[in-house]
């Protein structure tokens, strides 16, 4: 009987289970404390330089006869520039929502949330830039439409993500041990190597992003066709990544939980994030109505979810 003794560790463990290891450790140092505050740092540093730089190419844009096509590409309203720290901003709410990933699905998707009606605020200064006539002349013109549209959508959504972590805040307790189950544990650690997998697709996502519109600034400098084509498709990328992420959450929860509750919740949090990352991409005026509605029915799938389970929890103890 001896010899069928199997001794725990490093040794006696086979590569995958070293691999999962190492990918766990990944997570642990990409989302470090101190990692997570020189990401903040950064961000803030970044968004300052961007918003000088931008305020500065706009002065040249003003100042000079013949401005070059890259700087004219930087306009002439400076109320532009503001919109430009938003983007690193929301770089680094990204990061956030990432890191809180292995928490809980909920908090995941009030992070999407929160990104979603921050892009929507940051297009406000975007739209009060195009809309010269709204500060200049004190004129209301077509053109003044969607700073009130994406003013107002960005407004409701921010109420909604309020709306959405007071239900899941208020959930009803589930019949769970105190004790957390293999599969659970499991699990946690499928969604931290899938956390520490998305954020180095993050970075290079950034960086291959960035570096398409530097070529485009380049071209535009150099040959002087231009317009560019104008802001980075980074967080619609983002978003469709986040869809199949979703996805893929919700297969691998089924090992935990295949409730129906559970099941139908986290389905309806994908088409919820399905419709938001269309609405990145829909024109004005459909992409905020459509982004709203997206966003209450993540709001109003969580709270009959809740209900379900009060109901299933008052069945269960009779």
């Amino acid at each position: 009987m001896a010899a069928a003794y199997n001794p725990p560790g490093p040794a006696r463990r086979t590569p995958l289970a070293r691999f999962w290891d190492w990918l766990d450790s990944a997570h642990d140092a990409i989302f470090s404390q101190r990692n997570k505050e020189i990401f903040k740092t950064l961000a803030i540093r970044l968004s300052i330089a961007g918003f000088v730089l931008h305020l500065a190419l706009i002065y040249l844009a003003r100042t000079l006869d013949h401005p070059p096509a890259a700087i004219a590409q930087a306009g002439t309203n400076y109320l532009a520039a503001i919109s430009t720290p938003f983007n690193f901003i929301l770089f680094y709410e990204v990061l956030t929502l990432i890191a809180a990933l292995p928490a809980s699905t909920t908090r995941s998707i009030a992070s999407q949330f929160e990104i979603v009606s921050l892009i929507f605020i940051r297009d406000v200064f975007r739209d009060i830039a195009r809309a010269g006539d709204l500060v200049t002349a004190h004129k209301l013109t077509a053109d003044t439409f969607p700073v009130f549209l994406d003013m107002w959508s960005g407004f409701f959504m921010y109420l909604l993500v309020a709306v959405f972590q007071h239900i899941a805040s208020n959930r009803a307790e589930t019949s769970v041990t105190a004790i957390p189950t293999h599969e659970t544990l499991r699990f946690v650690s499928q969604k931290r190597m899938i956390a520490a997998g998305l954020a180095v697709l993050l970075l290079a996502m950034a960086v291959w992003n960035f570096g398409l519109f530097l070529y485009d600034a380049a071209r535009t400098a150099f040959t002087g066709l231009g317009p560019m084509t104008g802001e980075l498709t980074f967080y619609n990328d983002v978003f469709t990544v986040m869809i199949f992420t979703d996805v893929l959450v919700l297969i691998l929860s089924l090992v935990v939980s295949g409730r129906y509750a559970m099941v139908f919740r986290n389905a309806a949090f994908v088409v919820s994030i399905i419709l938001i990352r269309f609405s990145l991409t829909e024109g004005y005026p459909y992409g905020a109505p459509l982004a709203i509605v997206a966003m209450l029915f993540g709001v109003f799938s969580l709270l009959v979810y809740n209900y379900h389970e009060r109901v299933t929890k008052g069945l269960a103890g009779r």
